[in-house]
């Protein structure tokens, strides 16, 4: 049995991820970086699929690329509001 669930790298921190349960990121994942054949950054959102074999990772570029573009717009209308 299988079980996928969306997350958001918050953090990389002595060896390990650090994922935060979407859409609340309540909940943490934490794994060793060696789990996975990739690099992640930080802010990645990824979907992560539990099996009896270990974890599988698909990361979401469009998803990650339409965030990191969110957060972007706003700093860039907090910054405008202060001058």
């Amino acid at each position: 049995m299988s079980l996928s669930k969306k997350y958001t790298l918050d953090r990389i921190e002595e060896g390990m991820y650090v994922f935060l349960e979407a859409p609340e990121e309540m909940n943490q994942l934490i794994l060793p970086t060696s789990t996975f054949d990739l690099e992640l950054e930080e802010g990645d959102i990824v979907n992560i699929t539990t099996t009896d074999e270990g974890y599988q990772l698909e990361v979401l570029k469009k998803e990650t690329l339409d965030r990191r573009e969110e957060i972007s717009a706003l700093l860039e209308d907090l910054i405008n509001r202060n001058k």
